[in-house]
């Protein structure tokens, strides 16, 4: 039986985890990083245009340490919390491969592989694990 490539779809319409989301469905047809503003404009295969704030995706960053620290749920990170300190902005960015966008911070943060299907997955209203 062929696999079923299509986006699978929770009860809300939309792919429940961005590993389901259709490759075919994220295809970019043209990037744009705006440093200035910190914004990434994504314009899809399909159409469809998605803005990101770069603040906001680092909030997501999909790498194994920001997602532990986003699992942390004991009370001693916050005692780390620096409020004075500014809030990191991307210097620049690189495709990786075909699949995915890496962006680099000005802390020195560059672990974030930001797979283009996670990134439609967000434009679509999901929720990063």
């Amino acid at each position: 039986m062929p696999a079923d490539n299509r986006s699978k779809p929770s009860p809300t319409g939309r792919p429940d985890t961005w590993s389901n989301v259709n490759p075919a469905d994220a295809q970019p047809a043209d990037l744009k990083i705006k440093l200035a503003e910190q914004t990434l404009r994504i314009q899809w295969q399909d159409g469809r245009d998605s803005v990101f704030d770069l603040g906001q995706l680092r909030r997501h960053c999909p790498c194994a340490t920001c997602r532990e620290q986003r699992a942390d749920t004991s009370p001693l990170p916050v005692l780390n919390i620096n409020t004075n300190q500014a809030v990191p902005t991307v210097t620049s960015a690189r495709l990786v491969g075909n699949y995915a966008l890496q962006l680099v911070w000005s802390d020195g943060h560059d672990a974030g592989i930001f797979d283009f299907r996670y990134l439609r997955f967000l434009a679509c209203g999901g929720q990063p694990d």
